[in-house]
């Protein structure tokens, strides 16, 4: 045994090993192009298959002519030819292909409702799998894998029903893998790439959101061939790929395989072209040896010799240093979702722009803001950022409630006079820019949740938060729905939650610049007086 060795933090050794090198690099590209996938997929789940912007009727010259859709019924009941009908109109391709209108729309809510829950769903069995696994990457490979299959195989879907369930498969698989890639390429980084790749991620998912619409639309894709050729074989070919990565070393460390995660780090730098230390051990592989010689008797109670502590969900909200911050994010988390899908609904609502390119301008908007959270990620407090979104937000969203009330012409369908006019743009720049500030926090805060859990919890913290987030899609209409209901301004209701969210704040700590935590605070401080006890 060498007499001289160098002891290293699992930070020191992933910054020796190299950080925004070829292997990060590498990594980047490859996650990034799945994660463009999963945009492709999520949008077109989510608006383009399912659109239902002009009805058509037959008129009594046998020409096809803009109606309600109150009058589309009418004529479905009683035409022959219902196929023709439904064809002519302009509504999403899942939509004309099973026929669900009418009567049978319920199909949609079914079909939606059964993808959403997909996630959910998906986001805590895999939060589990990580830590049974004690991993990232194989989930990570089985996920994409499963995902590009299921796709593959729900073209062949006979009926809606059949489909509901490849569509909660396809999302249960999509959830992880998102969740998994994100902590996994946090988790391998260090230093400003760590801060900034999460954003990048995100990117490259505002990316795939972008062009799917123009994909689908330029090659004359329904949804068949759009699960195949742009969703399915795609995510198969790119789990390939995932075999140039390696599993996250911060795990490794936490489950006391030192071994492989020397040998991970070893990888790492070797793909970087960076020396290691010649004899280099990482420091909890010498705190554990030491409380191993003196203190064998708490050793043998606390199995530390034999396996790491095991946690579950139940974890989130044992250690209180833990439990408090979790629903801090989770209410964040919560208003930051309903938020960016409000505001979204005015957009559409206020645009007089055709469908896509409604749905380009939120894209856009959307990417712009993810990308931006990846630069403020670099330079400033958390609290402070997170501050001043919800307080801008706030404005915004007040904004957007009283000056639609400043339009003096409400039923016209084109703006006639100036003013309402001047009035209409400045609207609509208010909801541009709600809509970028929204989509900002949830950049922002997805890395601030990785940077806050310790890595022993992080996977169960970040997938609860996904969870959170595919179970709020499914009741996102109803908080309009009932805003309506009730005569309220969903825009004011934004406004009293998003400042309701300063309040949280004080529960948070400041994560900026500060070391990543491998463990609870408790688990800490227990280990500690172990060694001083002993």
């Amino acid at each position: 045994m060498p007499k001289y060795i160098d002891v290293l933090t699992i930070e020191q050794a992933l910054i020796k090993a190299g950080n925004g090198h070829s292997f990060q690099r590498r990594a980047l590209i490859i996650m990034g192009l799945q994660y463009m996938i999963a945009g492709m997929l999520h949008i077109a789940m989510t608006e383009l298959f399912f659109h239902q912007q002009q009805y058509k009727c037959l008129s009594e010259d046998l020409n096809y002519q803009n109606c309600t859709e109150g009058a589309f019924c009418e004529q479905y009941k009683t035409k022959e030819n219902k196929v023709s009908l439904v064809d002519h109109s302009d509504l999403g391709s899942l939509i004309k292909y099973f026929l669900m209108v009418c009567g049978d729309k319920i199909q949609i809510f079914i079909l939606v409702t059964s993808y959403y829950i997909g996630g959910s769903m998906g986001s805590l069995y895999y939060g589990e799998q990580m830590e049974i696994r004690q991993g990232r990457y194989t989930v990570m490979i089985e996920t994409l894998l499963m995902m590009g299959f299921v796709c593959c195989i729900s073209m062949l879907s006979p009926s809606a029903y059949i489909l509901s369930v490849a569509l909660f498969a396809i999302n249960f698989f999509s959830r992880g893998f998102f969740n998994s890639s994100m902590i996994l390429f946090f988790e391998i980084s260090s230093e400003n790439l760590q801060k900034f790749g999460p954003a990048l991620l995100l990117t490259c998912y505002g990316i795939g959101e972008v062009i799917s619409p123009r994909l689908i639309e330029m090659f004359n894709l329904n949804w068949q061939y759009s699960m195949l050729l742009l969703f399915g074989l795609p995510a198969v070919l790119f789990s390939v790929l995932i075999k140039f990565m390696q599993e996250s070393p911060r795990i490794l460390v936490i489950r006391r395989k030192f071994e492989e995660a020397r040998l991970a780090i070893n990888y790492i730098a070797s793909v970087n072209e960076r020396k290691m230390p010649e004899n280099w051990v990482l420091e909890d592989e010498v705190r554990i040896q030491e409380l191993k010689d003196k203190m064998k008797n708490i050793l043998l109670q606390e199995e530390i010799h034999e396996q790491a502590k095991g946690y579950n969900f139940s974890s989130i909200f044992r250690y209180k240093s833990i439990r408090i911050r979790m629903f801090c994010l989770l209410y964040l988390y919560s208003i930051v979702v309903l938020g960016q899908f409000q505001t979204a609904k005015e957009i559409e609502r206020f645009s007089r722009l055709e469908r896509h390119h409604t749905y380009l301008l939120l894209s856009l908007v959307s990417t712009t803001g993810y990308l931006i959270s990846g630069y403020a990620s670099l330079n400033y407090l958390r609290k402070e950022v997170i501050k001043a979104i919800l307080i801008l937000g706030a404005i915004f969203h007040f904004l957007i409630a009283a000056l639609p009330l400043l339009i003096l012409n409400k039923t016209a369908s084109d703006l006639i006079t100036f003013y309402d006019k001047l009035v209409y743009t400045f609207i609509m720049m208010v909801l541009v820019m709600c809509r970028l500030t929204l989509s900002f926090a949830y950049g922002f805060i997805n890395v601030y949740a990785l940077e806050i859990f310790p890595t022993s919890l992080r996977h169960y913290g970040f997938c609860g938060l996904s969870f959170l987030t595919e179970f709020l899609f499914i009741f996102q209409d109803s908080y309009v729905i009932f805003c309506h209901a009730f005569g309220l301004n969903s825009s004011i209701g934004m406004f009293f939650l998003l400042l309701f969210g300063l309040l949280t704040l004080q529960k948070l700590r400041e994560t900026q610049d500060l070391p990543l935590k491998e463990n609870v605070d408790e688990m800490q401080d227990e280990l500690i007086n172990n060694i001083y006890s002993a």
